[in-house]
């Protein structure tokens, strides 16, 4: 009987631990919101490396890819430096992408709009990412890490393309015009 009181004891305890580690009181989480900060960041092309980067702020990146003209609806934000914990993704107030932040793979979080609804990280724009240790005893990001921060641009059409798409309606409305004067009596 004791035997099985104290099998039952250390499966508690053990359970109880796996909880607490499963809880992440110590994961690191990338955090997407507006801006204010205590360092900042010029993005000057879609997949770039930046090192030395502060956690445990508000870290701010502007959006300077080709001068201007370049809008971002899709950011990849991958930790170079190793950590400890399972990371996580979350948006704070501000954030230019609103879609489900997910974590795509066990050191990058993936931040994009909706598939309905584009709102992006236009030319000029800041945004911030903000590298969080909830409780920073015993896991999570070191105090400085390095990061690479990989964007998809959404395609502006091209003058061309909305003119050729304006003629194109032209005629079809003109065809279908035509063929109603043809056969009268249909419609």
């Amino acid at each position: 009987m004791k035997m099985m009181r104290f099998f039952l004891a250390a499966c508690m305890l053990f359970l109880g631990a796996n909880r607490a580690l499963a809880q992440g009181a110590s994961d690191p989480k990338i955090l997407m919101g507006g801006s204010g900060s205590c360092q900042s960041f010029d993005e000057t092309s879609l997949t770039q490396t930046f090192t030395n980067v502060q956690t445990g702020c508000v870290v701010d990146f502007t959006d300077l890819i080709n001068g201007n003209g370049v809008t971002l609806d899709l950011l990849v934000v991958n930790v170079d430096t190793p950590f400890t914990g399972a990371l996580s993704c979350a948006l704070g107030p501000g954030s230019p992408l609103i879609g489900t932040p997910t974590v795509s793979s066990p050191t990058s979080c993936t931040f994009q709009d909706p598939p309905n609804q584009i709102l992006s990280i236009d030319p000029g724009t800041t945004y911030s990412l903000s590298f969080v240790n909830p409780n920073a005893i015993g896991g999570g990001f070191p105090a400085l890490i390095d990061i690479t921060l990989a964007q998809t641009v959404i395609p502006a059409p091209e003058p061309s393309t909305i003119l050729l798409l304006f003629v194109g309606m032209g005629l079809v409305l003109a065809g279908r015009k035509r063929l109603n004067v043809l056969r009268p009596g249909c419609v």
